[in-house]
């Protein structure tokens, strides 16, 4: 496994340095910045349905959530277009304790100024200003033995929106991609494995930031409802390239993908007959039909 990363690093790196102008370089600065493990209490703030279902279901403490906020880097402009964002959803939607968010019909003015002004004026234990997170996503057990899914991979920037200086060339992917890779970070500084022990509910947009990060498509849906499984030699392979590309983007990526890729190096992969005997474990038979529990109008 090291001889890989060693024969990886010499040709990545020349191709780094050797790229045209064309290429875009680093940028000096992080427009996001993540806290993992969140607190529940913030998850709440950019979605309390997330809370609600996350405390109905088994072994909550094991469930580790990550929040993505914008840095002070980023233009007062944007800033000040969020706030204002935010304080149009508190608006039109009203929260009640244990109940799902509805269209605010009779929401009183100090009620719902005072949601707005506790949203924006939330102080962290450093006294910095904490603002309302642009992007959540959660690991949890999988319902396999010894497997972990990620899932609640949720943003609230646009998709299309596009912009060639951020991670994935908009800042909806960079901000997916943040969660991701803390995540993943999470998962290996528990100690835990890797190859193949990841399984991870995406969208076809999400679909493509996995792929870039070595994650495999499954060949047979499971219970899980899981749409990519980790690899750990394809998953190397990614994360050595986005240590040295200039497609990164930021210090940030670079340096999340060079932890990774550091803790992915001191795991060994598993032997074909292992991955075939999990695959098997895996597939719950098949007469398993996913779809068995959905309610048909």
């Amino acid at each position: 496994m090291k001889i890989l990363i060693l024969c990886l690093f010499p040709s990545l790196t020349h191709a780094a340095f050797s790229a045209g102008s064309n290429q875009p370089a680093f940028t000096l600065s992080d427009r996001f910045k993540a806290t993992c493990p969140a607190d529940i209490s913030t998850i709440s703030q950019f979605d309390p349905n997330l809370v609600n279902a996350a405390n109905n279901q088994e072994s909550d403490d094991q469930h580790t959530w990550v929040a993505i906020y914008r840095s002070s880097n980023n233009l007062p402009s944007v800033l000040v277009k969020d706030d204002f964002l935010n304080a149009m959803r508190i608006a039109t939607t009203i929260q009640t304790d244990g109940a799902s968010t509805s269209p605010s019909t009779a929401m009183d003015s100090f009620s719902l100024s005072s949601q707005i002004e506790t949203s924006n004026k939330n102080q962290s234990s450093s006294g910095v200003k904490a603002r309302t997170p642009v992007a959540v996503a959660k690991i949890c057990p999988s319902d396999f033995a010894g497997k972990w899914i990620i899932e609640n991979m949720r943003c609230s920037l646009k998709k299309e929106d596009t912009n060639e200086a951020c991670d994935g060339n908009s800042e909806h992917s960079e901000a997916i991609s943040i969660c991701i890779d803390e995540l993943i970070l999470h998962h290996l500084q528990e100690g835990r494995e890797f190859d193949g022990a990841i399984r991870t509910k995406a969208t076809i947009h999400q679909g493509r930031l996995l792929d870039e990060r070595g994650f495999k498509e499954v060949q047979k849906l499971s219970r899980d409802m899981a749409t990519h499984v980790s690899s750990l030699d394809s998953s190397l392979v990614k994360y050595a390239e986005r240590s040295v590309e200039t497609l990164s983007k930021s210090p940030g990526a670079r340096d999340r993908a060079l932890k990774i890729l550091n803790y992915l190096g001191r795991q060994d992969p598993k032997s074909e007959e292992e991955k075939n005997a999990e695959d098997d474990s895996n597939s719950d038979g098949d007469d398993y039909d996913p779809w068995a529990t959905v309610k048909y109008l």
